[in-house]
């Protein structure tokens, strides 16, 4: 055999299309690149909260990244339109969303933490949970004004 030849099965294997998912097989993956997206960008800020030792923080942190990763899925994909679009990936807004996402969650943690009205007990841990999901609800609704407002300022 020359160097490159295939055996019929395998050259059969590479022709064949790729078969489509159906709506719960896109959104899946949606959520799954959604979910990479929320947590590798706001990682710095989600291991502070995880070594901060404190469950309202941890909390807190899982509620806002919960709401980014599955806003991030509906919202950058046209399922979820509200305002500006969602802004496209590039090496620029990648440094955008790492610096956005990791706000969020510091806003989320802090903001909780430092509300100091939740305790470490199961209710206080839920409501704190919540909140981080609003704050992080809020942050994502948010980014796409934010993005339009850094473009417009970097193309003065």
């Amino acid at each position: 055999m020359s160097r490159g030849a295939t055996d019929s099965e395998t050259e059969a294997r590479q022709v064949r299309p790729r078969e489509d998912n159906d709506e719960l097989g896109r959104w899946l993956e949606d959520l799954f690149d959604g979910t990479a997206e929320a947590t590798v960008l706001g990682l710095p800020a989600l291991v502070v909260a995880a070594f901060s030792g404190d469950f309202v923080a941890s909390s807190a942190a899982l509620g806002a990244a919960v709401a980014l990763s599955v806003g991030v899925a509906a919202y950058r994909n046209g399922r979820l339109s509200l305002g500006p679009e969602w802004p496209p990936f590039s090496v620029f807004y990648a440094a955008v969303r790492t610096l956005w996402y990791n706000v969020v969650y510091l806003v989320a943690v802090f903001g909780t933490v430092g509300a100091g009205v939740f305790s470490p007990t199961p209710p206080d841990l839920a409501a704190a949970i919540v909140a981080g999901f609003v704050v992080g609800t809020a942050g994502l609704l948010a980014f796409p004004f934010v993005a339009n407002g850094v473009e417009s300022a970097r193309r003065l």
